[in-house]
Order: C-alpha cells, then sequence, then structure tokens
C-alpha cells in the first residue's frame, strides 16, 4: 500500500481515528482535548447565513452555550434512519457523517499530510444492503471520499494486530464490542477472511450511562434536582453534565475499587464504588451472555466450537463484563490493550489489504493482434494473399507471399494460434516492411492456455519456507518466538509452535529438516542453552548447554547434528581461539571440540538457514506444462508446449527473489526479501475449461 489511508471508527457516542501509510499506523489526535478518542457529537451554529455543524470537542464547548443545538453522537441520526432536531433546525444523518468525515479529515491532513481513501466502520447490524450503508457512503461522497469502503465492526476486531489471534481456517470466534451499543457477533473463518454468522445488539452501554446518571441525580436531588426540572437549556445542559460525569467515572473504576467527582461548585461530590457498579451492569451482563448463546445456537454449533471470545470496546474496560462472560460461556477471552482502539487498529491492518483486492480483467473470447514478418533485406513486395479478409485459418498456415530485391519468393505464414484475417494492411504490389504491421487479425484464446490470478499477500519480519514437498508454507520469526504452519492456497493457519511460554523466550531460531523430513525448529539464548522442538507435535526432542556463548550457530540436516562457534577458553600465548562444539540434535548429546580459526569454513554440509527449502530460481509445474523463473527482478512463466510467456510479475523493489509452484502445479509463489522483512505472493493457476 503506498497511498495514505485514512481509517474512522465511527462509533454511536465517539469516534477514532489513524492515518496509515506504508502499514504504518498514526493516530489522529482531536484538536481541542488532544486525545485518541473524539466525541462524537455535533453542534450547529445557527449564525447568520449558511449554518455550520461542529463536531468534537468544537462541538462540545457550544453544547454549554446552546445545548439544544446539540446531539451526543453524529451517527445517532443514521442509526435510527431518521432525522434529528438541532434547534429549530432538521438535520439528517448524512449531513451528520459528513460534518463528522470533513473535521476528521482536515485534522488528519494536518498533522500527517495528504489523504488518499478512506474506510469507515459500521455495526454488525448494518448488513448488505441496508439503507443506512448508502448513507454513510453519500456522505463519505460529499466529504470527498466517493471510493469509502466499509468495513464491519466485527471483522476489524477480529484482525487487530494486538489480539493476535490465530484461528483455523473454518474455525468460529464470537467478538462483543461494548460501546454504547453492546453487540454479540458469532464470526467464522472463511479462506482466510472473518465472515459475520448471526449477530444481536442492544443499548446496554448507554442504558448503563443513563441508569447511573439518574443515581446521581437522586442522591444528589437536594443540589440538582432545581436544574432537571427547570426546563429548558438548563434541563438538556444539566442531563449532559450528568452523563459526562458518570462516564469519567465508569471508567475509573476499572483501575479503581471507588471513584469520585466534583458535580459544580458548592455541591457534594457523587462517589460510586464499584460493588454498585457490578450491580447495576448485572442486567446488562445477563443479556449480554444470553445473547452470546442465541447468536451461537442460531449457529446450529455448541459453546464449546468458539475458539475464544473476543471483548472489544470502550465498555470492556467494565470489571464485571469478563468474569461473567467466562462463566456463562466457559471459553478463553481474550482482551487487548486498550479494546476501544481495537476496532481502529483492525480496520487499519484490513485498509493496507486493497492491492491484493486487484481484479484482472477476464481473458476475452478473441483478442485483435497486427501482424508482422521479418523479410529478408529488410522489405519485399507483396505477391498475393492467400488467404481473404474474414476468413479463417490454421495456425502455422501461409497467408500471404512476398518477393524480395533478389526476387525470391516467401510464404508469410501465421503464429501459433488459429485465428481470422480482419484486414489487409499491405495491397498486392505493396511494400511489406520488415517489423510493421502487414495485417490485423482475431486470434483463438487457446494461445492463452493458462491465467494466473492473485490469491494473496502474506508478510513477516522474519522468514519464509516451503516444504519440500511443496504442501505447505512455514513462517519462523528470527527470535525463535514462534513458527507457523500455513496453507499455501489460502494462507489459513494449520498449525502453531510457541516455545518461549514458560521458562522465558528464546532470542535465536533456525527451522530445520530432521529425519523422516519432520519440521523441527531449534532455539537457543546468548547463554548458548539450545532446544529442539517438533513443530507438529509441539514436543520438546532434546535441549542442551554449550560452555561458550555462541557467536554462529550452524545445522547439517542430513547429518542432524549441530556446529556452535564461539571465543573459548583455549590460548595460545595472548591470544584466545575460537572453539567449535558439534551436537547430536537427536539426543543433545556432544559429539567433538574443536579449536581453531575461522572454523565455520571447515563444516560442509552445515548451514545457517534449511537448505530443504523448496523456493529456488528456476521451477517446472509436476506436469512440466509451466516453468516460472526469476530474472531481472521479476517473476516469469512460460507455458512451455507453446513457449509463450504467460504471465509476468514485477517484483524489482526486493533485494531476493525465488519462486516455486505447489506440489499439485495449482498455485505460483513467490518469495522477496528485502530490509524490513519476507513476503510471499501467492497466484492460482486457472486453466480453460
Amino acid at each position: 500500500m503506498t497511498e495514505p489511508v485514512l481509517v474512522v471508527d465511527l462509533g454511536s457516542w465517539a469516534m477514532s481515528a489513524a492515518v496509515v501509510v506504508h502499514d504504518q499506523l498514526h493516530l489522529v489526535r482531536e484538536p481541542v482535548g488532544g486525545g485518541t478518542r473524539w466525541p462524537g457529537g455535533a453542534s450547529l451554529d445557527p449564525a447568520p447565513g449558511r449554518p455550520r455543524l461542529s463536531v468534537g470537542g468544537a462541538a462540545e464547548r457550544m453544547r454549554d452555550e446552546r445545548p439544544r443545538h446539540y446531539v451526543d453522537g453524529a451517527r445517532r441520526a443514521v442509526d435510527a434512519n431518521a432525522p434529528v432536531w438541532l434547534g429549530d433546525q432538521l438535520v439528517n444523518g448524512a449531513e451528520l457523517v459528513a460534518a463528522a468525515l470533513d473535521a476528521v479529515a482536515a485534522e488528519a491532513r494536518r498533522q500527517h499530510g495528504g489523504i488518499g481513501r478512506l474506510v469507515v466502520t459500521v455495526p454488525a447490524a448494518y448488513r448488505t444492503h441496508d439503507p443506512r450503508r448508502e448513507t454513510l457512503v453519500s456522505a463519505a461522497a460529499v466529504a470527498g471520499f466517493p471510493d469509502v469502503e466499509l468495513v464491519h465492526d466485527p471483522v476489524a476486531a477480529v484482525a487487530d494486530p494486538v489480539a493476535a489471534l490465530e484461528v483455523p481456517d473454518g474455525g468460529y470466534l464470537l467478538v462483543c464490542d461494548l460501546g454504547a451499543t453492546w453487540s454479540a457477533t458469532l464470526t467464522q473463518l472463511q479462506h482466510g477472511v472473518p465472515v459475520p454468522v448471526s449477530q444481536e445488539s442492544s443499548g446496554h452501554g448507554r442504558d448503563l450511562d443513563v441508569v447511573l446518571a439518574a443515581d446521581l441525580r437522586a442522591r444528589l436531588a437536594q443540589w440538582v434536582e432545581p436544574a432537571f426540572t427547570a426546563g429548558g437549556d438548563v434541563s438538556v445542559r444539566a442531563g449532559f453534565h450528568a452523563l459526562d460525569i458518570v462516564r469519567r467515572l465508569k471508567h475509573q473504576l476499572s483501575q479503581a475499587q471507588e471513584a469520585t467527582d466534583q458535580v459544580e461548585p458548592g455541591v457534594p461530590p457523587y462517589t460510586i464504588g464499584r460493588d454498585q457498579l457490578d450491580q447495576l451492569t448485572e442486567p446488562a451482563n445477563r443479556w449480554l451472555v444470553a445473547s452470546c448463546r442465541a447468536v451461537i445456537a442460531r449457529a446450529g454449533i455448541v459453546p464449546a466450537d468458539v475458539a475464544a471470545v473476543l471483548l472489544v470496546g470502550g465498555s470492556a474496560h467494565l470489571p464485571s463484563v469478563g468474569p461473567a462472560l467466562r462463566q456463562g460461556l466457559g471459553r478463553p477471552l481474550v482482551r487487548p490493550a486498550e479494546p476501544e482502539l481495537a476496532v481502529l487498529r483492525g480496520a487499519a491492518r484490513l485498509a493496507g489489504g486493497r492491492e491484493g483486492r486487484a481484479l484482472p480483467a477476464d481473458p476475452a473470447p478473441w483478442r485483435v493482434e497486427p501482424l508482422a514478418w521479418t523479410v529478408p533485406g529488410g522489405r519485399g513486395r507483396l505477391v498475393r494473399w492467400l488467404v481473404k479478409e474474414g476468413e479463417q485459418y490454421p495456425q502455422g498456415a501461409p497467408l500471404a507471399q512476398v518477393r524480395t530485391a533478389d526476387d525470391r519468393v516467401y510464404d508469410l505464414t501465421a503464429g501459433r494460434a488459429d485465428g481470422v484475417l480482419l484486414e489487409h494492411r499491405v495491397p498486392p504490389g505493396g511494400m511489406v516492411v520488415s517489423g510493421m504491421a502487414a495485417a490485423h487479425v482475431r486470434l483463438s484464446p487457446v494461445m492463452e492456455r493458462f491465467q494466473l490470478a492473485k490469491r494473496h499477500h502474506l508478510r513477516v519480519s522474519g522468514d519464509w519456507l516451503l516444504m519440500p514437498d511443496r504442501r505447505m508454507l512455514v513462517e519462523c520469526s528470527r527470535t525463535g518466538e514462534y513458527v507457523k504452519v500455513r496453507s499455501i492456497d489460502s494462507g489459513a493457519l494449520v498449525t502453531e509452535l510457541r516455545p518461549g511460554r514458560g521458562a522465558g523466550r528464546p532470542q535465536h531460531g533456525q527451522v530445520a529438516l530432521g529425519p523422516n523430513q519432520q519440521l523441527a525448529l531449534v532455539t537457543w539464548d546468548a547463554e548458548g542453552h539450545f532446544c529442539v522442538w517438533d513443530v507438529l507435535s509441539g514436543r520438546m526432542t532434546s535441549s542442551f548447554s554449550d560452555h561458550h556463548r555462541p557467536d554462529a550457530v550452524l545445522v547439517n540436516e542430513g547429518e542432524w547434528r549441530l556446529v556452535a562457534t564461539g571465543e573459548g577458553a583455549a590460548s595460545v600465548g595472548r591470544y584466545r581461539r575460537d572453539v567449535a562444539t558439534v551436537w547430536d540434535l537427536a539426543t543433545g548429546e556432544r559429539l567433538d571440540r574443536i579449536v581453531g580459526e575461522d572454523l565455520t569454513r571447515r563444516f560442509a554440509g552445515y548451514a545457517g538457514s534449511s537448505r530443504a527449502d523448496a523456493f529456488a530460481t528456476e521451477m517446472s509445474t509436476p506436469d512440466g506444462r509451466l516453468r516460472a523463473a526469476v530474472q531481472d527482478g521479476s517473476i516469469r512463466v512460460r507455458d512451455v508446449e507453446t513457449e509463450s510467456e504467460v504471465f509476468r510479475a514485477d517484483l524489482s523493489p526486493a533485494r531476493q527473489i525465488r519462486t516455486a509452484f505447489c506440489h499439485e502445479g495449482r498455485h505460483l509463489l513467490a518469495r522477496c526479501t528485502d530490509d524490513e522483512g519476507t513476503s510471499v505472493d501467492v497466484w492460482e493457476v486457472l486453466q480453460p475449461a
């Protein structure tokens, strides 16, 4: 992704935004308060001339002066699919959202420069063909983004990189998004993409705020009731202030047992404890657990089929929500850091995948091409056309005859495809010049027997390995933190090994292929402690420790041995000599210890990366019909039978490029290594029926 993308999480009463540039997320802070969460309200300035809408902190400032010209959520009019009154003006949802997007985009440009396109999140309840989606698209077009993309909140939440979720293809994940609106959405991973299956929503987040504000009003009635009953702007302003106070206290209680806030000078402070908050939250928790069970049942599965429950949104901080879900569902609970930003982070991650969604044109049932020939001597006089305009001809058929300067006559033949001769560009007696079009023909597509379609782009900061049988991709961290085995066709996770859990994380790792082609991970730390892991079973098969710090670690996959070199205790005069220790990876036994200089050159067959990797500079499909090769920073695929190039992908920015076909020849892979990491592109090989 090259163009900057503005991503906006448009909530019911708050919103957040970020600019994504080169896969890096830069939060757009609200200009008045400087926070990462923008107040979602909007205020109408009834100044003479054209009224103007303000949003965010600016709208909250105007709220105290004109509270009846304020709505506490720009999206509320869209949710209700009805306009709202701001003072004596009726304002629709598209106008409110357009004003919000205008303000966010202007601040994003001020903080981070130009914006190329826009991505906006939408609730799970906004399903396909919902008119509210069209309202958001119209609002974005007014704000200058006619190509806006809409992403469902639960889909974005699952993609949050902070949550670091890994669900096998076909697996289920339950997303509980707790903002002003609470929703429970069951998603299923289909071909690597989270798809909402069933969903329920409720206004419990806002309802809880209203209940807390009512409690404040009741407990401080002697002081605040006159403002609530005064009517007009005074009553509306009092209601907004009460909601502001209880929202602040509610979030403080996620860290403290008790929270206090001053309503106004001369009024006793309002205090609420966590026990009281838990009691008031209990009905909402019961609804949430019941809704989770309902969406699971509607999918025809049971809670045990759900991999995990993902908890996001501002109310995810409520202390009682997590225990209620664990007790009610019995499934693992994942609550990422700053859960109120999870949807934004996930949407930003998805925004970077647009380049992988380019749709190539369908191959035409025919195509028009010029025909040119290389004539001896550079030119010749056309004797006659052997095929009339509009006539068909088979591949290799003679189409015309040309006479050269030495009176030799040559047949001008067709290429390697059948076709129809559409136009004679040179009349009999005219000159046929080398390289100049002499005719136009319509070709049959049999020449292009193969089409390649991009399926996905996978990028990591570590390395990619293709198993020797070319059935699975292996993603490995250079720190040895994890190894992930993925399917080639979808990129979905098949299995994962994380050896660092428990007794500290390793600092280095190397994937290798052991006896019987078993995928293994060798990890070690700076102190020389080594472990060998079976990736598929997750079992540690051996471990050993060296007496010196390893400077270089090499593995011999054929003999299943490891050599670690480093500065040892052996010395000659004042100089220390290098020490190399050879280990049996199967048993963990030390086999040899060698002292000398430049030791790594002595160990033939040892390498710092797996030599079993199936990526190469050239490779053919198993049936031998296609051949791929790396050439001048690109991958080129040729049809072996017709000797024609059927595909080319330019990958020039990469420092090192390798390619491969999968075991069935149905997918082409390209691995590119640059300064920032390693990526794998996968194309599907399409064959005509």
